[in-house]
Formats: C-alpha cells, sequence, structure tokens
C-alpha cells in the first residue's frame, strides 16, 4: 500500500461493531490494493476474476463509471477499526425497486482480514441495510461451485436457501463450472 493505512481517513457510510463500511473514492483506489486483489490468481480463484488484468486506472475506471452515483449498485469499502485498514469490498448489486430485490456480495481481499467474523458482520451490515432502508423484499447471492464453502456460511448464518443451479455456466480454470443461486426474504432473515 503506498498510503499509512493507519492516518487514513475514511467516509463511513455504515458503522460496525469491528468493521465499518466506508465510501468508495479516488484516494482508496490510489492508496490501496484494491485493485491489486483482482489481479492475484490465488484470491481469484474462485472467483469471476482474473481473465484479464485490472490496473490501477481500471479500477479507477470502475469507480468513476459504475459505483458513483449509482442508483442500482451500492459498494462499499470494509476498513477493520482496529488496525484502520481497507480490507475488502461489500455490495447491492442490481438494486431493483419495483421486485425490491438485489444481489449481495463481498470480497475479502487483505489475506490478514480474512476471518468470519469479518465476513459475518459485512453481509449482516448490507443485509440489514437493504431490507430496513431500502425496503428490499428479497436479497440474492450467487457462487461457483468450488466455493461450497461461501454458501455453507450464507445457508448456515443468515438462512439463505438454495434456489436453484445453471449447470456448467462459468469458465474458469480450464473447465466448466455450475453457478449456485441462493435466496432470502425478509421474512426467512427475521425468523
Amino acid at each position: 500500500m503506498a498510503a499509512n493505512p493507519n492516518t487514513q481517513q475514511f467516509d463511513i457510510f455504515l458503522r460496525g461493531e469491528q468493521i465499518d463500511l466506508v465510501v468508495l473514492n479516488q484516494e482508496i483506489v490510489e492508496t490501496t490494493d484494491w485493485y491489486k486483489w483482482f489481479n492475484d490468481e490465488l484470491n481469484t480463484m474462485r472467483m469471476q476474476q482474473h481473465y484479464f488484468p485490472n490496473p490501477q486506472a481500471a479500477q479507477l475506471k470502475y469507480l468513476e463509471e459504475s459505483i458513483n452515483g449509482s442508483r442500482t449498485r451500492i459498494q462499499l469499502g470494509i476498513v477493520k477499526k482496529d488496525c484502520n485498514i481497507f480490507c475488502g469490498v461489500t455490495s447491492l448489486e442490481g438494486l431493483d425497486f419495483i421486485n425490491r430485490n438485489a444481489s449481495v456480495s463481498l470480497i475479502i481481499g487483505e489475506a490478514s482480514c480474512r476471518d468470519l467474523h469479518t465476513a459475518y458482520e459485512a453481509i449482516k451490515l448490507m443485509l440489514i441495510h437493504g431490507f430496513f432502508t431500502l425496503n428490499l423484499h428479497k436479497i440474492h447471492a450467487g457462487y461457483i461451485e468450488t466455493l461450497d464453502a461461501w454458501g455453507t456460511f450464507l445457508k448456515n448464518t443468515f438462512n439463505f436457501t438454495h434456489e436453484g443451479t445453471q449447470k456448467e455456466h462459468v469458465f474458469k480454470d480450464g473447465q466448466y463450472l455450475d453457478l449456485i443461486h441462493l435466496g432470502l426474504t425478509i421474512d426467512a432473515y427475521q425468523s
């Protein structure tokens, strides 16, 4: 990282117990390893990423064109409070205010921050925001079959249910893999 993470100031959007979800900006692109996470083969081996290089300029363009001002995506950075490290991003994508649904996603790019509590709190904050601030009825998630631990985590922790499988839908590492779809309604979340 170019900047000392302990001194960087973040614009907090959602406050958690051990993490904050922060507004993404140009400074974050320029002073963190966010763009590098998608260039790392190991980091992206179970994601639909790492097909093309992701230079810093491309990450900045993505911020400007796909995140800033979007009314169909809320993407936020994850900052660990105890060390003030920007360690991941989470989002609600495909916001559909007529059908009241969206998709949730998460990447924790900094290996030192990959723990269940960080993932749990990031998803919990996004679900609460989606259901109780944005008035969504349903939030869904997807993953490729090689990341079944993610699906198990969502099902066991938040009550997501399996809704379908797209057979051989994703090409990754020389093979076609299934794409698994999960869903969670507000009623199931509250139960």
